[in-house]
């Protein structure tokens, strides 16, 4: 008998041991599942918060087709708010070439990027949600584990299939799994102790693996499980103790607790399974739900009478519902202008399927028009009949207006809102058809404001804008109906004329424009003058588009060479003529490459003391099939293009280092106006002069007029430095500008030149011995230097040393010749016997 009583205790403990461990497994099974759910519930979570910005309209224009920092960081848009009321640690947006355009780092927009932070797996992850899904999978940071979502931005309103996935930008939201997100999972699951480990052998609890999308796992949650088999033995095991003796009347009710106990578990881990089912359903109708929700809802019956409105009808509509009810769905939705969507609405009511996207009209409670888009779902009865109808209607009348506002931007200048360059383009296209089957007469004017440069420069960007409006307003007056005028960009305009009267109408239609302009324009309180030069060209030479506006703009060059203010006709040889200073241009930026270009020194003698005292650098361009061409040929197509910079500085630094050569000389170097007013004049100057050596004593600049007229202020800023440096300042050609003594007594000159034109006819003109003698005499009372250029014959420097002058150039003393003839000249140079001469004559 006692060892049957043994024998029942021992079954019952090992019954009761097995079942404790079968209670235990069922309860780890089941927490795994629902930790599974947790991070489901999770990537679905990231995923569709993601998916609600990747196709908002405001997120593509401003984060794909466009980048507004400021209006993404703004909160509320893609700002702090992606932290602090969703909760996701970082986000960032990929350009299409994997650049980081945008990124928001706990709640501050700022530049990072995105592959730094996470360098593992994020392309992978972009280009899987580059198709429109969201991709979510687990990635490691440098120092963390994220949870990390991806998708395609990609509004409603744009076809997918127009954006190839290669050329979407891409959204990233992510999360990281710190303690807050640990511990979230750990009470909204039941989750005891869950935490985050690295390695397996770390868990000691049950486990489930992190993995990338590669399924590579790159960490593990760990929790520690209930013990309910445990729990049981720990309240078994004292009864069985005590109940040695009494076992045979215990075993009984022992069993019985054990099998239900196991049933009652088995039922906790189904109501487990069963919640989390649950939560996924949960999930999904959610989903649907902000698939399908829109600014109202309605429903209607089998014969399509609406049935039910909710409330966000009136406040949208600002119609009482009860007025609708009854009515059919279209006596209150009208067609729009998407016929196709309103018989394909109509098609899909009789065939009882479902339709999206039917754009219709209605009218508001104060009559105005508004723009709506449908979208509905059949409903069917408990015995599988067609009831009706349940769908959305969302107000889209702003985004219609946005849409065609946008339109209106994208074919209009915004300044003017005259038509844009890609309007005109369309409407050129349409008139030149429209000219070939009328063959009545088409010409196209180009315009450009004369000196409109100088009113940016002079009064600021904001008056030349209130000029060109201005300027736009009196074209229009000069238009007929069917004309178009467009403005191309800056201060350049076009015109469409059609007339049967060409090419006079275009000729009138010209001189009516130039004579507008003449007239004054009133600007913030200035009266400003400005011309307008026009180049006209007609479908006589040219029937593509495109050609026939490059030949109006190349006969508009051709009138601003002409002296501005007028007008010019194209004709073909201004093409061949444009061409021909293409080549000529292309040739000149190769010859600085090619090593071209030389100069040509010319000596500056000084007559008291009968020697070369300075060298004037003169440049010069050989061409390899032209020969030299000549410098008033190609400097101004210099100056134009700006290759003036590089060319100036290239003559400066050459000049400079072969003075060296020439120990005691000073070498004297033109500036272009171009060149003077380049901003970093004065820094090339110091480092040309550092670079090569020569004391800045020894060089002189020299500058015309001209480059004082525009700004005054400036120019002497620039003069002032150049003088703080060292150099020596020269003003050339005096006498032929405008203001010269009153430059002369506001600039730091050393130096000045007597123009060519008052010493060549110094013999036969007395205005010119009497303008020489008052600038030598000017000069010496300013304690500065005169040199005359062109001395070409003995009387004239005979005259000039009569009259004080110290130092002269020109061909009677030496022609400009290169460099190595240079330093022979000099080494010969032993005065000339005709100076001596002078000077005795003088004295």
């Amino acid at each position: 008998m006692a060892g049957m009583v043994i024998l029942a205790i021992l079954l019952v403990l090992g019954f009761a041991v097995i079942s404790a461990d079968g209670q235990n497994r069922l309860e780890v099974e089941s927490s795994t599942a629902l930790a599974e759910t947790a991070l489901s519930v999770k990537k679905r979570e990231i995923a569709r918060n993601l998916q609600d910005y990747a196709v908002w309209e405001d997120v593509f224009k401003n984060l794909h087709e466009t980048l507004d920092f400021g209006w993404a960081s703004t909160n509320g848009n893609v700002g702090a708010n992606i932290y602090e009321g969703l909760g996701y640690d970082l986000a960032f947006v990929l350009r299409p070439d994997g650049k980081t355009v945008y990124a928001v780092v706990d709640g501050v927009p700022q530049t990072a990027d995105a592959f730094s932070i996470i360098p593992r797996g994020l392309d992978s992850l972009v280009e899987s949600g580059s198709t429109g899904e969201p991709a979510v999978g687990f990635l490691r940071s440098k120092d963390q584990l994220l949870l990390v979502a991806a998708t395609a931005i990609l509004p409603p309103s744009v076809d997918a299939s127009t954006i190839p996935p290669k050329n979407r930008s891409s959204l990233v939201f992510a999360k990281a799994l710190d303690q807050t997100f640990v511990e979230s999972i750990s009470s909204d699951y039941l989750l005891d102790s869950l935490k985050v480990v690295e390695q397996e052998e770390q868990a000691d609890g049950a486990t489930l693996p992190l993995v990338d999308p590669s399924g590579k796992a790159l960490s593990y949650i760990v929790w520690t499980p209930a013990t309910p088999g445990y729990q049981f033995l720990k309240w078994l095991l004292p009864p069985l103790a005590a109940a040695m003796v009494l076992l045979g009347l215990f075993a009984h009710q022992v069993i019985r607790k054990v099998r239900r106990s196991t049933e009652e578990l088995e039922e906790s881990a189904r109501t487990v399974e069963t919640y989390a089912q649950t939560l996924e359903e949960s999930e999904a109708r959610f989903r649907d739900v902000a698939e399908a929700s829109s600014d109202w809802i309605w429903e209607c019956d089998g014969e399509m009478r609406l049935v039910y409105l909710s409330t966000r009808f009136s406040e949208v509509t600002g119609i009482s519902a009860a007025s609708i009810l009854g009515k059919q769905l279209d006596q209150f939705f009208m067609k729009d202008t998407d016929a196709e969507g309103w018989e394909r609405l109509h098609a899909s009511a009789h065939d009882h399927v479902a339709f999206r996207h039917v754009r219709c009209s209605y009218k508001d409670a104060q009559g105005r028009m508004r723009i709506c888009r449908l979208a509905g779902r059949p409903i069917g009865s408990s015995k599988g009949q067609l009831s009706g109808f349940r769908g959305t209607a969302t107000d889209i009348t702003e985004e219609v207006e946005a849409h065609a506002r946008a339109n209106h931007l994208a074919l209009h200048d915004a300044l003017t809102e005259l038509p844009n360059r890609l309007l005109f383009r369309e409407r050129l296209i349409y008139a030149l058809s429209d000219n070939r089957r009328r063959h009545s007469d088409l010409a196209i004017l180009c315009l450009d404001l004369d000196h409109f440069k100088e009113v940016n420069d002079t009064l600021g960007h904001g008056a030349g804008d209130v000029l060109l409006r201005q300027f736009s307003a009196r074209l229009q007056t000069c238009l007929q109906s069917g004309d178009t005028v467009a403005r191309l960009g800056g201060d350049e305009f076009a015109i469409i004329q059609s007339s049967a009267n060409q090419p006079q109408d275009a000729g009138a239609l010209s001189r009516r424009i130039i004579e507008i302009v003449k007239q004054p324009f009133q600007v913030e309180g200035h009266e400003l003058h400005v011309g307008v030069s026009i180049g006209v060209a007609f479908p006589d030479h040219a029937d593509d588009p495109d050609k026939l506006l490059k030949n109006a703009d190349i006969a508009l060059y051709r009138a601003k060479q002409g002296g501005r203010g007028n007008v010019r006709f194209f004709e073909p040889q201004m093409d061949l003529e444009l061409q021909a200073r293409k080549a000529l241009e292309y040739d000149l930026r190769q010859a600085l490459l090619k090593d071209e270009l030389e100069l040509h020194y010319q000596p500056l003698i000084d007559l008291e003391a009968q020697k070369v005292s300075a060298v004037e650098a003169l440049l010069r361009w050989r061409h390899p099939s032209r020969g030299l061409v000549s410098p008033g040929e190609f400097i101004p197509l210099a100056e134009e293009t700006g290759m003036i910079i590089s060319i100036g500085e290239w003559v400066l630094r050459t000049a400079c280092q072969q003075a060296l050569s020439w120990p005691g000389l000073r070498v004297a170097v033109n500036l272009s106006p171009v060149q003077f007013r380049h901003r970093e004049l004065v820094d090339t100057v110091k480092q040309v002069l550092e670079d090569t050596g020569l004391e800045p004593g020894r060089l002189e600049l020299e500058i015309t007029e001209s480059v004082l007229i525009n700004d005054t202020e400036a120019a002497l800023d620039i003069l002032s430095a150049l003088k703080g440096i060292g150099v020596h300042i020269a003003m050339d050609d005096f006498g032929t500008g405008y203001s010269s003594l009153g430059y002369l007594n506001s600039f730091p000159f050393d130096k000045i030149k007597i123009d060519k034109s008052f010493v060549t006819t110094l013999e036969d003109k007395v205005k010119s011995l009497a303008i020489v003698r008052s600038v030598i005499g000017l000069s010496e009372s300013l304690s500065m230097t005169t040199t005359a250029e062109g001395v070409e014959t003995m009387e004239q420097a005979m005259l000039l040393l009569g009259e004080g002058c110290k130092q002269v150039q020109g061909y009677f003393f030496g022609r400009p010749v290169p460099a190595l003839e240079m330093t022979a000249f000099l080494g010969n140079w032993q005065g000339f016997t005709v100076l001596k001469s002078l000077k005795t004559d003088a004295a």
